[in-house]
């Protein structure tokens, strides 16, 4: 572990990470804060640039937001993971220019798998949500 730029604990190995690594300056530049009940939570603003159709943020954005919000359950307990599977259902449409809050909890674990799920939702009102399973690195 090695502190990041703002002294937060970071794995040397997800510091070049898309969706939160703080030395890739083309991400997304995700972070995420843990409740006491191992939840985690991050905000994310949907900027123009990340849109699919016009106005509305790329599906593939918002799988990207969903996975990492879930990994980040695993990270802040120590437990490195890959995602096995990712299920995606998308509610409704994310408009550019809303903030939108990304949520996630540990649903189970069995040896070495992990279930999760993770919630966007804007507003208050859910867009999308995922289900996923994430394993250890062999």
């Amino acid at each position: 572990m090695l502190p990041n730029r703002k002294g937060k604990m970071e794995n040397n190995l997800h510091r070049n990470c898309f969706a939160c690594g703080s030395n890739n300056g083309m991400g997304l530049g995700l972070k995420f804060y843990k409740h006491e009940d191992g939840t985690v939570f991050g905000n994310f603003f949907a900027d123009p640039k990340y849109e699919g159709y016009s106005g509305i943020v790329h599906g593939g954005i918002i799988a990207t937001l969903l996975d990492s919000a879930m990994t980040h359950c695993l990270l802040m307990k120590d437990i490195p993971a890959l995602t096995g599977r990712l299920s995606v259902k998308y509610s409704n449409a994310i408009r550019t220019g809303v903030m939108v809050r990304l949520e996630a909890r540990i649903v189970d674990e069995s040896r070495k798998i992990f279930f999760l799920e993770g919630r966007a939702s804007v507003e208050g009102k859910k867009v999308a949500s995922a289900v996923g399973r994430y394993r250890k690195p062999k």
